[in-house]
């Protein structure tokens, strides 16, 4: 298959698909940028210090998984983790969660590649291909945080 079909100017495409393509990577592009905007808008914050802020007031505790089962969830300190990684702070991103920079990254990755679609698509698919391993990216993103909850729970007990 080629990784451009369905493009504008390619053989026979469709302009229903390429709009619906639009759409996906518009979508995305503004989920990745939002979280983005969000995470550099959070004050970073150092272990063991006060919780999160913006704008100098104090964000609450969000984990209603540990708030019920008093356990940590697959998730927890990954925001505090994304804002240390995006403020550069990588040894107190890796304190709150051992994925969050590869997350930040992961989110950085897909915000090009959409934004590489909707602007320079042929330019995109030579550089991501059709962004099917990027796609993918996500299942074994899913898997780490899967094997990092486990690693996590037996280090408790």
């Amino acid at each position: 298959m080629d990784p451009v079909e369905g493009l504008p100017g390619r053989a026979d495409p469709s302009h229903s698909d390429w709009e619906k393509q639009r759409l996906s990577h518009g979508v995305v592009l503004f989920v990745c940028a939002s979280l983005l905007a969000g995470i550099l808008l959070l004050s970073p914050v150092h272990p063991g210090g006060p919780g999160l802020h913006i704008f100098h007031l104090e964000l609450p505790p969000a984990c209603t998984f540990r708030a019920l089962f008093d356990l940590p969830c697959p998730g927890c300190g990954l925001t505090r983790s994304l804002v240390a990684a995006a403020h550069g702070d990588l040894a107190d991103s890796w304190t709150f969660h051992r994925l969050g920079a590869l997350t930040l990254l992961y989110i950085l990755l897909q915000a090009g590649y959409r934004l590489g679609m909707l602007t320079t698509p042929s330019r995109t698919v030579r550089l991501f291909g059709d962004g099917g391993r990027l796609n993918r990216g996500i299942i074994a993103l899913a898997a780490l945080f899967g094997g990092n909850w486990l690693l996590n729970l037996a280090l408790l007990f």
